[in-house]
């Protein structure tokens, strides 16, 4: 059966108070839980209008105790940033506190802007990310911390409490970089990627490579994340959408790294040259949203119109990523009115998500796709 989260970046809303918006992520958070959605996922960001979302642990402790049955999503905890001992500690304790709904999302992170305000170099994510994510696992699984590696050093170090989730959590490795998706599965972890820039292909290769490892990749969970917005019109669904997205791409392109460092193979400074021309093309006239929802080369990553045009598309992303077992709606983006959010979300839930759990199929090209 596959499951069905919220995406939250906390994204600061034009016109409203901080207050305001956090209050319409809450209420967003309770109404999905209430509704018979399986989890809310939570990004970590610092320092710009892009995500206003410091601490994951806070928010999901604080959710942990408004809510009875959604699985508490970190997507993700920027290990680079944080003490690996401190985040086992706080995840292990929320997972205690939820009774075990946590899952736990990892990333070395990718804008410069937050690692230059911490003072951490953007070379050393990948080394640091790596030595967090062991210490933590050693942390969930050993009754003593023995580690020394550059930059965390530990001794007979006991972490309390235990998590409630037995070994632990499951642990999730995000890659925005479709060329990482590999690594997480020669780690691991489940995984978390965006619909927006990952192909089939690179699915495929993260269930091929857990194979050769001697796991069974039935025994992962893969989530992807799409930009999903319902309206019963296709035509005012496609207009209501089209600036809170576009705002997106118009954030990310000023935030992802622009310089070689920390960027080995080069591929946010190619991500940022396509968003920079897709932004160009759209901006002039040449491009339309409905040929970016329709047509493009990243259409699959929009789950955006009515139910008649969206249970088809999911069909086909369920199709075509073998072994996908998350859907990550991302709806709440670029100030968009919390009450059409609302709507939104509760129109997915009833035209799409409880058919297809009652067992009515999905049909693409006369393939019937069901649930589980």
């Amino acid at each position: 059966m596959i499951n069905f989260g919220l995406l939250h970046l906390f994204e600061s809303a034009e016109g409203k108070t901080e207050h305001e918006f956090i209050q319409d992520n809450l209420a967003m958070a309770r109404c999905a839980d209430e509704a018979g959605l399986d989890s809310i996922w939570m990004a970590e960001h610092h320092f710009t209008d892009y995500g206003v979302m410091p601490s994951i642990q806070v928010m999901s402790a604080y959710l942990a105790a408004h809510t009875r049955r959604l699985r508490l999503g970190a997507g993700v905890v920027v290990l680079p940033f944080h003490n690996p001992i401190r985040v086992a500690e706080e995840m292990a304790l929320i997972d205690q506190l939820s009774e075990g709904r946590v899952d736990f999302g990892v990333g070395r992170g990718y804008q410069p802007v937050e690692f230059e305000a911490y003072g951490i170099p953007f070379g050393e994510s990948r080394e640091r990310f790596d030595e967090c994510l062991q210490v933590i696992q050693q942390s969930w699984t050993q009754e003593e911390v023995n580690f020394e590696g550059k930059h965390y050093q530990y001794k007979g170090i006991r972490p309390r409490p235990r998590p409630f989730q037995q070994p632990h959590p499951p642990i999730f490795g995000a890659s925005f970089n479709p060329a990482t998706i590999k690594f997480q599965a020669m780690k691991r972890l489940n995984l978390l990627f965006p619909f927006l820039m990952t192909k089939p292909d690179k699915i495929a290769e993260y269930r091929q490579t857990l194979r050769d490892g001697g796991e069974n990749p039935d025994d992962y969970r893969i989530g992807g994340l799409t930009f999903t917005y319902l309206d019963e019109d296709y035509e005012r669904a496609l207009a209501d959408f089209e600036e809170p997205c576009m705002w997106y791409f118009r954030n990310l392109v000023q935030l992802i790294p622009k310089e070689a460092s920390g960027d080995e193979d080069g591929y946010y400074r190619n991500l940022g040259q396509i968003l920079r021309t897709t932004l160009k093309s759209y901006e002039g006239g040449e491009m339309s949203f409905r040929w970016m929802v329709e047509q493009s080369p990243f259409s699959q990553a929009f789950l955006v119109g009515d139910a008649a045009h969206v249970r088809p598309k999911l069909a086909r992303l369920m199709r075509d990523y073998e072994g996908l077992t998350d859907i990550l709606c991302w709806t709440r983006l670029g100030g968009l009115d919390h009450n059409m959010v609302m709507r939104s979300m509760s129109l997915f839930v009833d035209q799409v998500i409880k058919p297809l759990r009652a067992g009515e199929p999905l049909v693409v090209s006369e393939q019937v796709v069901q649930a589980g």
